[in-house]
């Protein structure tokens, strides 16, 4: 391993792509979650529709039915159809369909780098950080362009999400334990309460810094 590699800066972009890939991960199982929903609903609306519909035409056919329970029959007909029509479930999930596609490709292309290129000291911090930056940006360009999904979608989920890799771990471990990098003759592996001082301490040590100029 190299001497003049930061390990420090490492873990830092570390920390900084597990918190990207987690936030991914939650938000394409919360779209998943809010367009199976829907599906869900619109199946129900219409065998609602076609259920009220046959019951309708048996009545009209036997002609023995009174006239006030083929108006009531005709109007929740009427009733759901335009429900279904305005509030459009299969549009909405098709919608999240798509958008959960999307952020499970993008969340493949996290994992993928963290494993790749992230765990691989040769990789260089300044290739790490391009890659990381270019993930990033696609994921806020997914934010502006995909339908909003609401908190009810996360609160239907839990840890079990986390199924999706291959640990049981905190976040960060779970999804870039395998991209941690230390240097044995240095000692390196900082433990994770260094690891936490260090990341949530930048603004006191570059304040540090600039008295020391001064």
């Amino acid at each position: 391993m190299s001497n003049d590699f930061d390990y420090e800066e490492h873990e830092r972009l570390r920390e900084r792509v597990a918190n990207e890939a987690d936030s991914v991960l939650w938000t394409f199982k919360a779209y998943y979650e809010g367009a199976d929903y829907y599906t869900k609903w619109d199946r129900r609306l219409d065998w609602g529709v076609f259920g009220i519909a046959a019951l309708l035409t048996i009545a009209l056919i036997w002609d023995s039915a009174p006239q006030i329970l083929l108006i009531g029959l005709a109007i929740i007909t009427a009733v759901i159809s335009g429900y279904r029509r305005m509030a459009d479930p299969g549009d909405k999930a098709e919608n999240f369909y798509r958008a959960a596609h999307a952020y499970q490709r993008l969340f493949d292309d996290f994992r993928d780098y963290i494993q790749l290129e992230l765990a691989k000291e040769e990789t260089g911090l300044e290739e790490m950080r391009d890659r990381y930056e270019e993930l990033a940006e696609r994921r806020r360009n997914l934010n502006e362009d995909m339908p909003e999904v609401t908190s009810k979608w996360y609160d239907r989920l839990d840890d079990s999400v986390y199924d999706e890799v291959e640990s049981t771990e905190k976040a960060k471990q779970r999804l870039t334990g395998e991209a941690k990098l230390f240097d044995s003759s240095s000692q390196h592996d900082l433990t994770e309460e260094e690891v936490e001082d260090r990341l949530s301490g930048d603004a006191e040590l570059e304040q540090e810094s600039e008295e020391e100029k001064e």
